[in-house]
């Protein structure tokens, strides 16, 4: 949201200010405050509510006013040519902007939120008329669809829709307290009956006959007379109906109810998307089908309902990460500049200091088709508040639109959050990067900074990772950063003695997963040595090598001819839900087929490495989120090519990217069993 100060506005120095609350709207205003602009100064007061502390201010009914000058404010500027109704409009904007300010300097309060909140009103509504009758120079327009033609259906992946409708209404998450408030002018258009003049006399002459007859022992009333049953009412169809199918609903109430359950399934299904272990990645495309459809469900229903769904996290006791996607989701998938303004909104009280709520949210902006999007993130960049800085970095970076300059300088920048951030953008920031500076952040003291760093220089083909990979293997340090990983994905035959060295001195689990992605069958009896010691880490590296898939119920498979253990070509693992952690299995099943194998060949899966193992793995098999990315970089460094992956992305995009893969020419050309370098030694 844009600080008033910068945008030509002048903010009061004292927190009353209330003589230009009140004035006629004639007083002297700051002329380059068109109604645009004071639109941001009325969020501004909006959200600087969620930052109240102080119990005696009368937050539901300000929340009200503001949001209520904000609709009426939207509505004049998406009439503005039309005399008759944009008037009416700017005339219960400024009313309720002003009705909210009476309600804050009505509770006396010194918070430091409600002072800022009130400069902004005051700046708001000063010189309101002058502002608007001045010609708009930046009406607002909803993009509407053209003549004759249907809105576009959401079908897999998301996308902007443009749909025929009104203002979305303004609304802002806040708590709201549990007790009653007492609002202050709640409706500005019909001022409360003043009271008759009494005197003081009779007033205590009234308190004291109310007290008597409260004293007084109550009076016995007559029993009325039975009602005779010809004299009852006949029952109405009517009321028929309601006794039987209960009260009837109004088409609005029907929509709503519709709109909010859609709504909650649409936050259940934001985490329903993303695989558990075991889960089939591709197999969750329906979810997100219904994800898509149930936003299409919702804006059916109206763009009213939105401001009622917002309210749904104003509701919850603690901020709610899953509805926080929901809310942004939707209104990121709705074509508008009001859309993004109320987007900012959320984002602004929705509670981003909690990391679950923080996650949610840029989980949501990374996959919202909204134009403005990038702007708007590009502006908080540059925002005061640290938060809202990192937010910026993480959605630009996720999304692929963060210059690698830039993300190279916040990566090495001194404030730690804001850094890690920018490194985690450093592998899909567009741009050249500069590979020395890039691998400066090799030696930093957080391992996700010198993962970030090896990937980008990865998936540029540099080999200052690689080699930094293998150098804290050499001194021991395998695990940090998975360095031990990433030397088994791009290491070449010399890596052998550097993972040899570094089982001498400790098998850690990370180090055992990598002699797995390695590939080399000298490794088969150190790992069977550890399994015997009760290292189960090891069963996943022997797995990974021989595919064998051994169970205590199945200790010895039987194979047909032809496709015996290193001699077959491709061929999936089974996928078993507990193999066996008898060393003593493994033992008789090595000592079986060792004899086929070959310790100069890479194995994987019990066949020969190829370029097609790393891509069933990252299409076909129920692979963690992890190992598929580890297959996509270990291709990335045979195969010499860096076509795009992204693991996180919907269902439809994934499967589009693999298809690229599959149709590229650089994985054909790898030769099989062997450990083909592609960066420069």
């Amino acid at each position: 949201m844009a600080d008033p100060r910068h945008s030509g506005a002048r903010v009061p120095g004292k927190r009353g200010g209330t003589a230009a609350g009140k004035d006629s709207g004639q007083g002297e205003g700051p002329p380059s405050l068109d109604l645009p602009a004071r639109r941001v100064l009325l969020d501004e007061a909006l959200v600087q509510l969620r930052a109240v502390k102080d119990p005696k201010v009368p937050l539901g009914a300000v929340k009200r006013h503001v949001e209520a000058a904000l609709r009426a404010l939207y509505g004049a500027l998406v009439s503005s040519a039309d005399e008759a109704r944009y008037r009416p409009y700017t005339t219960q904007a400024l009313a309720r902007a002003r009705a909210g300010l009476d309600s804050l300097n009505a509770a006396g309060s010194q918070d430091a939120a409600v002072a800022r909140s009130v400069a902004a009103l005051s700046e708001a509504t000063r010189g309101w008329e002058q502002a608007a009758r001045r010609t708009l120079l930046h009406p607002l327009e909803l993009p509407r669809p053209p003549d004759g033609a249907r809105p576009r259906r959401l079908t897999d992946t998301p996308a902007l829709l443009t749909l025929p409708r009104g203002p979305v209404p303004p609304a802002v998450v806040l708590p709201l307290e549990e007790q009653p408030e007492v609002e202050a002018l709640e409706s500005v258009s019909e001022p409360p009956m003043p009271l008759p003049a009494m005197s003081l006399d009779a007033l205590l002459a009234q308190a004291a006959a109310a007290g008597a007859a409260l004293e007084a022992p109550p009076r016995k009333e007559p029993a009325p007379p039975p009602a005779h049953k010809s004299e009852r009412a006949p029952v109405t169809p009517e009321e028929i109906e309601q006794e039987q199918f209960g009260a009837r609903l109004s088409r609005e109430e029907v929509e709503l109810l519709r709109a909010k359950a859609f709504f909650e399934e649409l936050a259940m299904m934001s985490v329903m998307r993303q695989p558990d272990a075991g889960e089939l990645w591709s197999n969750l495309r329906p979810v997100e089908e219904r994800l898509l459809a149930r936003v299409e469900g919702i804006l059916a229903c109206g763009e009213w309902v939105l401001s009622e769904l917002v309210a749904l996290l104003c509701e919850r006791p603690v901020p709610d990460p899953e509805m926080t996607w929901a809310a942004l989701f939707i209104h990121g998938s709705l074509a508008g500049e009001d859309t993004l303004h109320q987007m900012e909104r959320l984002l602004r009280t929705a509670g981003l200091e909690e990391p679950v709520v923080f996650d949610a949210a840029c989980d949501a902006l990374a996959f919202v088709p909204h134009p403005g999007l990038q702007a708007m993130m590009r502006k908080w960049l540059t925002d005061k508040e640290l938060l809202h800085r990192r937010l910026a970095v993480r959605v630009l970076g996720r999304r692929g639109l963060l210059d690698a300059a830039q993300a190279l300088v916040l990566a090495r920048g001194e404030e730690p959050e804001l850094a890690l951030e920018g490194a985690r953008a450093l592998p899909m920031a567009p741009g050249e990067l500069d590979l020395r500076e890039t691998a400066q952040l090799l030696g930093h003291k957080q391992e996700e900074m010198v993962s970030c760093a090896i990937e980008a220089l990865w998936l540029r083909h540099s080999p200052l990772g690689l080699r930094h990979a293998q150098a804290l293997v050499a001194e021991g340090r395998g695990a940090f950063a998975s360095a031990a990983l990433w030397l088994a994905a791009g290491g070449g035959p010399e890596a052998q003695p550097v993972f040899e060295a570094a089982l001498a001195r400790g098998a850690s689990p990370v180090l055992l997963e990598a002699l797995g992605w390695y590939g080399n069958l000298q490794f088969m009896e150190p790992l069977l040595a550890l399994l015997e010691k009760g290292k189960v880490a090891a069963v996943g590296a022997l797995q990974r090598l021989t595919g064998a898939s051994l169970t205590d119920e199945e200790p010895e498979p039987e194979y047909v001819k032809g496709e015996e253990p290193f001699v077959r070509g491709f061929s999936p693992p089974s996928e078993e839900l507990e193999l066996s952690m008898d060393a003593a299995v493994w033992s008789a099943w090595w000592k079986q087929h060792r004899g086929r194998a070959s310790v100069k060949k890479r194995y994987r899966w019990g066949h020969l490495w190829s370029a097609q193992d790393n891509l069933w793995e990252m299409e076909l098999a129920r692979a963690s989120m992890p190992e598929r990315r580890r297959a996509f970089h270990e291709l990335v460094a045979r195969a010499g090519a860096a076509h795009p992956f992204e693991p996180r992305d919907f269902v439809a995009r994934q499967q589009a990217a693999l298809a690229r893969w599959r149709e590229a020419p650089e994985p054909r050309r790898i030769t099989s069993g062997t450990w083909p370098p592609s960066f420069s030694r």
